[in-house]
């Protein structure tokens, strides 16, 4: 699958891409070395990337109590996390903003922004050291599917008319229709952009978290959440979810195994937990759709 994924990326000459600076940036914040501003001054040198972290730290999602002018105040004020994730998903979101789509992109975005935001709840509840990188990571995990609907429109279109109403989940479809899915296809793009390897384990493997390898708890973390998104909120016109299987049961056996913190003692259990929430996660989610989408 791997390969025919790499096949569909042959003769793409248009491919969204990260700056270098930015790359730099996501270094930098990952590796928790650099100071503020060294940091900040890495940003300045990219006044697109400036005024972005600048719009977004004013923006509702963050509420400051007065107006925040400067990237050095902005990093110290949301963290240097919240700012790694903030810059990678408005890049994210930007480079693929003008391409159409046979599905509606905003259910797509509102679908990634819920995943990433019950991801981080999961996060929580189970120990995880990195919320922020759990929101993040849900956020990209379906990156396959915007690539296959901008470059294959017309046959992704088609293979999604012809599952609407059946029990095929878009994984099994893909897998049938191009001989691979999404997220073969969006471990190609996350390579090309140089994402940290975990990232890269929970796109490939965010249906299949028993194979992870970077960051199984993390995989899990993320395949569940996905699942959980897809039965609670809209999303039929990007996805359909099956009626749980091996791929939950896998996750929902690992997340037990390596949580810090106690859990349900079902699955069943864990997902009633999440619902008495998820109101409230949605709300999370329209704000931060209309920041970061809008």
């Amino acid at each position: 699958m791997m390969i025919n994924a790499r096949k569909l990326f042959k003769d793409v000459s248009d491919l969204p891409t990260i700056p270098a600076v930015v790359s730099r940036v996501i270094a930098m914040l990952d590796s928790q070395e650099g100071e503020a501003d060294e940091i900040a001054d890495l940003i300045l040198a990219d006044q697109v990337l400036a005024a972005r972290v600048i719009r977004v730290v004013n923006s509702p999602l963050y509420r400051p109590t007065n107006e925040i002018t400067s990237v050095k105040r902005a990093l110290l004020y949301i963290g240097f996390k919240s700012v790694r994730e903030m810059i990678l998903t408005s890049y994210f979101i930007e480079g693929f903003k003008s391409k159409a789509e046979p599905f509606d992109i905003n259910v797509f975005w509102k679908h990634s922004f819920s995943v990433g935001a019950i991801a981080r709840r999961i996060a929580i509840m189970s120990g995880y050291p990195d919320v922020e990188k759990a929101y993040l990571v849900g956020i990209v995990h379906d990156i396959g599917k915007v690539f296959l609907g901008h470059y294959l429109k017309k046959d992704y279109g088609e293979m999604l008319a012809n599952i609407s109403g059946t029990n095929y989940t878009t994984y099994e479809a893909e897998m049938e229709f191009f001989g691979t899915t999404h997220s073969e296809v969006g471990l190609c793009l996350a390579q090309r952009w140089n994402f940290p390897p975990s990232y890269c384990d929970v796109i490939s493997y965010h249906h299949t978290s028993d194979m992870a390898t970077e960051d199984p708890l993390l995989t899990a973390i993320v395949n569940l959440s996905d699942f959980f998104c897809l039965t609670h909120a809209d999303a039929a016109s990007i996805a359909q979810a099956s009626q749980r299987g091996r791929s939950e049961d896998n996750a929902w056996s690992i997340l037990k195994q390596l949580s810090d913190k106690p859990l349900p003692a079902t699955l069943d259990a864990f997902f009633d937990s999440l619902t008495e929430r998820f109101d409230e996660i949605n709300h999370e989610v329209e704000t931060i759709f209309s920041t970061m989408v809008v």
